[in-house]
């Protein structure tokens, strides 16, 4: 990413910043793989809490995660409630990313992913193309306790209106970035605060701007179009006069 160095700058002053008006977070203890990939499909298009209280849902309705794997997506998405985001979406998502666990481990049990090596669990991980690299750096971070800094959708277009990153950056060159820019040691709380800012902000000034801009984008075509309009007709009637003069002096 382009401007690393300004943007390490202007990142090192939001975590300060988050800090001091969010407080700091107690450190998490690990959490199940295949309960974190659930949940990270399910945060992808919520807020954490929002998300948290979708698995409660789907817990308390389903036997277990196999059951939910072979459920249609709009059984899952009605058991979300229509109050949840997306949700059809997010629970095609979720049977999509159980089946490609079972398809690869015929179970869906990935307990033993923790006591594992680092690097072995995010190949094992990436070697599934159903798993969003979001999710993958979720389960990384939340469940292993890798060095990864999961960013999706929202994240991005918060940290690009607070000019933390480039405007053209993708998540990946967002998460890359991140993970450079902050150490192993405050890593989880440093996500946990950034995450907490994210969900919290209110994305309602941008979207006005937007429609600022669009309006203004669209008047300016309309003048345009009209000033288009004005001096083709103005042509055409120039045309016509000379025309008419031509033909009256060939009669003369």
């Amino acid at each position: 990413m382009k401007n690393s160095s300004e943007y390490a700058t202007q990142l090192k002053k939001l975590c300060k910043r988050v800090q001091k008006e969010l407080g700091s977070p107690e450190e998490p203890e690990l959490t199940d793989p295949t309960t974190e990939i659930v949940l990270s499909c399910l945060s992808a298009f919520t807020t954490e809490s929002k998300a948290q209280s979708g698995l409660n849902k789907l817990n308390a309705h389903f036997v277990d995660f196999n059951e939910l794997r072979v459920s249609r997506d709009i059984e899952v998405a009605k058991v979300l409630g229509s109050s949840f985001p997306q949700a059809k979406d997010a629970a095609k998502l979720i049977i999509q990313i159980l089946q490609a666990i079972f398809d690869k481990e015929d179970a869906l049990d990935l307990s033993h992913l923790p006591s594992t090596g680092k690097r072995e669990v995010k190949a094992f991980l990436e070697s599934m193309s159903a798993l969003p690299a979001y999710t993958v750096a979720r389960v990384m971070l939340k469940s292993i306790g890798g060095h990864a800094f999961p960013v999706h959708e929202k994240m991005l277009t918060v940290l690009q209106k607070e000019e933390i990153v480039s405007p053209d950056a993708s998540m990946s060159d967002v998460q890359g970035f991140l993970e450079r820019q902050i150490p192993s040691k405050t890593l989880q709380k440093t996500y946990i605060q950034l995450r907490q800012f994210t969900d919290q902000y209110k994305m309602s000034a941008a979207k006005k701007e937007t429609a600022a801009k669009k309006k203004t984008t669209t008047k300016k075509k309309t003048a345009t179009k009209k000033a288009t309009k004005k001096k083709t007709a103005a042509k055409k009637t120039t045309k016509k006069k000379t025309t008419k003069k031509k033909t009256t002096k060939k009669k003369s």
